[in-house]
């Protein structure tokens, strides 16, 4: 309930009032041309029967006065098109910022957008940008929620945008010059009395293009808001270390004068803000937070003419075509419905007895008709025709539709109809040349959004000024939260820092437009499925952003856990700009030195393998066991790899204290360790059952004798060998070197006995003339 003022504010209010009134009529008398006209382009768009003049109706009387609202679903191409490609803002540090605060500006921002259903809003503004020529848009503030004095920042909708009024005077299309805003809207009785009191309840003065409405109660009381820029003085400091504060900050009040390098005035401004009605200020005057007025105000089409400041939409132009259009097929349409009242010529005799059945022909569908026949006139009675369509309505109509494309500058085929491209790409390319005609429209749009999100940088470190945790939201809507504005140790020096100041550095925006997020996900997932098919190593290195791009169930979970198994080098490319403790970095150096001795035993045991393999001194079956047990090896390498990937980026995302530091590096150390120690337990056994069955190539067994004997005639030597369990006959075995052959008899058989080579024992040379005695 508003408090009762003093005499001082009493007179400082009358004079606000007096001031408010007369910018109001300034402001009023300066553009309503343009809103008058703009008015009548909404309702020629979009209210039935307000196509046809008001004289023209009266004339026509009883007549029909149809209407083929072509111009309304020419806007919702243009409008449509607009939301098929939202605009879609990116903040950049200019100086004394960086890339991560200007990430969370962009991230905080994306979220007031989504909080406020942003997209709704600039949809409302659209409708009048496009069919009146101008639409609007406001940027407010509030409490987050009843128990807290944090608040938030909101972008609130105009429903009306002929209620906002802007300094004429102003130069710059989108007002950013403007020295003065006002903006009028009704409240009901009750909540007029909740929140002002017994304040008698008068009317702001209103236009006739203001939110009037038949529903309205009587005692619904219009307001004001006037917004204006009032000059100020302030000193600014320049310190020893270059940094600038102003004279009127919390932070300079710390500040020791000897540390003031140079001390400088500057003229500016401060946003204040009062409601007033009828005959009271109602509230304020109040500051405002920010440096910039809160409205945003896009038109259509805007140019200087003659002095006059001059905007509209696409119907100003194409209204009469679309009224010749409605007046010939209207005309087309009565001409038509006139055909079946088609007459019959007769005679009394061939008529006499039938003119009643006659008359219910054109209502019902008679198998037959009966006639007298008459001497004088043979033959039936004759039907004259249907009233013919004049052929130059026809071609007026024609001409009326062409024109209204003309006028528009948007053509059949941009609308979807059938033309001649043969391709999808050509399609595209008319559809996109057919744009351009219209282009001044969305880019306006983006205009006023980037205007948006320079308002809300400029609010921002107003509003968000003390440490708390916050949303932000990625290009892609993937939450994070971040705390801003608050203290932290830094592990280095162990000095206190400001982590996320938002009131430090400058920043801009920029605006891109074009597809949705949704469409560029579909087709980013298709090009790198496509791109995975032919090199499939992709995966290894960025599986966790193809996931990323899938509009699948569990598609972000898929990447959560694919980024804990990518190699070590990426995992320190993603955590590179984080600020890991050093006792985070010296467990990476000794992960890495494990990991490399993990991968040279994984290396030797393939080497091992592989010279076993080449050797062929291995039956199938251990070759099969091989084959299983290097299968085996490369698991728990590819185990170790990811539990160490897993932990190293859980060290370096969690914000831990220098005590939890040693705790949880400690614990991590050891994981590794033991991972580490089993591996090479593992290798070493592997290593050792290779070389084991590589010894154990089966030996050549001992040849005992050389029986010779004859078959079909010719003499035939076959040896006999000592088999034993150890020794078994192989085809593939190689013999020992054999020194000598001895000649024996045995059960009167001439035996060849050779001798062999013992290990270490020299050869000697064969004696022939000893064999031949002894044979």
């Amino acid at each position: 309930m508003a408090k009762k003022k003093t005499k001082s504010e009493s007179k400082a209010d009358k004079e606000l009032l007096k001031k408010v009134r007369k910018r109001f009529t300034l402001m009023t008398d300066a553009d309503n041309r343009n809103r008058e006209n703009a008015m009548e382009d909404m309702k020629f768009t979009n209210v039935p029967g307000a196509q046809w003049d008001e004289n023209m109706k009266l004339e026509r009387g009883d007549r029909p006065c149809y209407e083929f609202n072509k111009l309304r679903i020419t806007c919702k191409r243009i409008i449509n098109e607009m939301r098929a490609n939202r605009p879609q803002g990116k903040v950049r540090g200019v100086e004394d910022s960086d890339k991560d605060t200007a990430d969370i500006y962009e991230g905080l921002i994306r979220n007031i957008w989504n909080n406020s259903d942003g997209d709704t809003v600039i949809d409302s503004a659209a409708e009048y940008q496009v069919a009146g020529g101008m639409g609007a848009w406001r940027i407010i503030t509030k409490y987050a929620t009843d128990n807290t004095f944090d608040q938030d920042i909101v972008i609130e909708p105009i429903h009306n945008p002929f209620c906002l009024y802007a300094d004429p005077s102003a130069k710059d299309q989108l007002k950013r010059d403007a020295d003065d805003w006002i903006y009028t809207e009704k409240i009901s009785t009750k909540a007029f009395e909740e929140k002002y009191g017994d304040i008698e309840k008068v009317d702001w003065e209103s236009t006739q293009f203001d939110d009037d409405t038949e529903w309205y109660d009587d005692e619904d009381t219009r307001v004001c808001e006037y917004w204006w820029k009032e000059p100020v003085k302030k000193e600014i400091w320049q310190l020893e270390d270059g940094k600038v504060v102003d004279s009127g900050s919390d932070e300079a009040a710390l500040i020791d004068q000897a540390q003031i390098k140079q001390r400088r005035v500057i003229e500016t401004s401060k946003i204040k803000m009062a409601i007033c009605s009828g005959d009271a200020v109602l509230e304020g005057p109040t500051d405002w937070a920010g440096s910039k007025h809160p409205f945003i105000m896009v038109y259509g089409e805007y140019m200087i003419i003659d002095g006059r400041i001059e905007w509209f939409g696409v119907p100003r132009f194409a209204k009469d075509a679309q009224r010749s259009y409605n007046i010939s097929r209207t005309a087309i349409s009565e001409t038509v419905a006139g055909t079946p009242l088609s007459s019959i010529w007769a005679t009394s005799t061939q008529a006499a007895g039938h003119t009643s059945k006659w008359a219910e022909a054109h209502q019902k569908n008679f198998p037959f008709r009966l006639y007298n026949p008459d001497p004088a006139a043979p033959g039936p009675p004759v039907r004259t025709g249907g009233a013919d369509v004049p052929v130059a309505l026809m071609q007026l109509s024609g001409m009326d539709s062409e024109d209204i494309k003309a006028v528009t500058g948007i053509q059949s085929a941009d609308m979807g109809a059938p033309n001649n491209a043969t391709s999808g790409r050509q399609e595209i390319a008319r559809q996109q040349q057919g744009q351009l005609a219209t282009f001044n429209y969305p880019d306006n749009m983006a205009k006023g959004i980037r205007r948006t999100w320079e308002i809300l940088i400029d609010l921002i470190p107003q509003i968000y000024d003390t440490e708390r945790s916050i949303r932000i939201l990625g290009g892609d809507d993937a939450e994070d939260f971040v705390k801003i504005n608050s203290f932290e140790t830094d592990p280095e020096t162990g000095e206190q820092i400001k982590v996320h100041d938002l009131s430090e550095g400058s920043y801009d925006v920029t605006i891109t437009v074009g597809p949705g997020y949704a469409t560029k996900r579909q087709e980013a997932t298709e090009m790198y499925m496509g791109l995975t098919q032919g090199n499939p190593e992709l995966m290894n290195m960025a599986g966790d952003l193809i996931f990323k791009s899938m509009d699948l169930p569990y598609a972000e979970e898929m990447a959560e856990r694919w980024k804990t198994i990518l190699p070590p080098p990426i995992q320190e490319l993603l955590n590179k700009d984080a600020k890991i403790p050093p006792e985070v970095k010296n467990m990476m150096q000794q992960a890495e030195q494990a990991m490399q001795q993990v991968q040279a035993m994984g290396q030797e045991v393939q080497q091992a393998a592989a010279e076993a393999e080449k050797e062929k001194s291995l039956n199938e079956k251990d070759k099969a066991d091989l084959k299983t047990m290097m299968a085996n090896i490369k698991t728990e390498e590819a185990k170790f790899e990811a539990k160490v990937a897993n932990e190293l980026a859980d060290l370096a995302q969690k914000k831990l204290t220098a005590q939890e530091n040693v705790v949880e590096t400690g614990e991590s150390i050891e994981v590794i360790r033991v991972m580490s120690e089993q591996f090479m337990e593992y290798a070493t056994e592997a290593i050792r059952v290779i070389e084991e069955k590589s010894d154990e190539v089966t030996k050549p067994p001992k040849v005992v004798r050389i029986e010779s004997h004859r078959e079909n005639g010719n003499l035939v030597a076959v040896p006999v060998y000592k088999e034993t369990d150890e020794h078994k006959i192989k085809s593939e075995a190689q013999p020992r070197e054999v020194l000598r052959i001895e000649s024996q008899r045995i059960n009167g058989k001439l035996v060849a006995v050779p001798v062999y080579k013992e290990p270490d024992q020299e050869a000697p040379g064969l004696n022939i003339e000893e064999t031949r005695k002894n044979d």
